[in-house]
Order: structure tokens, then C-alpha cells, then sequence
């Protein structure tokens, strides 16, 4: 049972990484409309992988032996093969939020050149003017 949550949690993280790898590419070259397409598969899978962990984390309990005793030699190398795979895509997700995040600030800086308009000061109070009137 073990290793068959194991191997999906493994599948799982493997087509977030393609998906990652994927959406590096496309914000590189601009092409925002893919890497939004891809927001709802990469949430599913996400919703996917912390629901097989906690699974995982219920048989490991359930077995209630010592740390050195709770996987056997075969479950102990696919564990491994999970850790290197969760670290590949804790990595590569670093990667797109810092490219993600410049790619949002450099929008929001043109956005406020083009606009002349001056950064939002969130240290200080926050009015906010229009022009537009609710009838009552």
C-alpha cells in the first residue's frame, strides 16, 4: 500500500515539474496565456500531492515502529526517490515564482509610468479619490 502512494505521489510530482519546466519556458518567451492555462491543472495536482502525503503520513503512523524499522529496504529507495523529486520541484517552483514576481513588478512598474502615477505607500493611510458618484 505504501508503495503504491508512493509511486503516485512520484507521478504526481513528476507532471508538476513538467508543467513548472513548462511554464518557465513560456514566461521567458512572454507567453502568459499557457502558464495561466496551466494554473487549475498545477492547483489539482498540488490539492492531489497533499492529499496522498497525508495518506502516506496516516500508513507511517499506523505502523508505529521506530524511525530505523518503518520502511522496508524496497520502500526506503522509492522514499528516496520521492525526497529527490519533491527537492527537484521545490527548486524549479523557486525558479518560476522569481520569474513570475519580476515579470508582475515589471508590469506594475510600467503600469505606474505610464499611468504617472506614484507607487502605492502602504506604511501610510489609503484614501482613494474618483470621480465616480453612487445614486442612491
Amino acid at each position: 500500500m505504501l508503495l503504491k502512494k508512493l509511486n503516485e505521489t512520484i507521478n504526481t510530482l513528476d507532471k508538476l515539474i513538467i508543467l513548472t519546466q513548462d511554464d518557465i519556458k513560456n514566461i521567458k518567451i512572454a507567453n502568459h496565456d499557457a502558464v495561466f492555462a496551466n494554473t487549475l491543472k498545477k492547483e489539482e495536482l498540488a490539492e492531489k500531492f497533499f492529499r496522498l502525503k497525508n495518506e502516506i503520513d496516516e500508513i507511517l503512523v499506523k505502523r508505529n515502529k521506530p524511525i530505523e524499522e518503518i520502511f522496508s529496504k524496497e520502500e526506503e529507495e522509492i522514499f528516496n526517490i520521492f525526497r529527490e523529486k519533491l527537492n527537484e520541484f521545490y527548486i524549479l517552483h523557486k525558479r518560476f515564482s522569481k520569474l513570475a514576481l519580476s515579470v508582475a513588478n515589471f508590469y506594475n512598474a510600467l503600469l505606474i509610468k505610464i499611468k504617472n502615477e506614484k507607487p502605492i505607500d502602504y506604511s501610510k493611510k489609503f484614501t482613494y479619490n474618483s470621480t465616480l458618484k453612487i445614486k442612491v
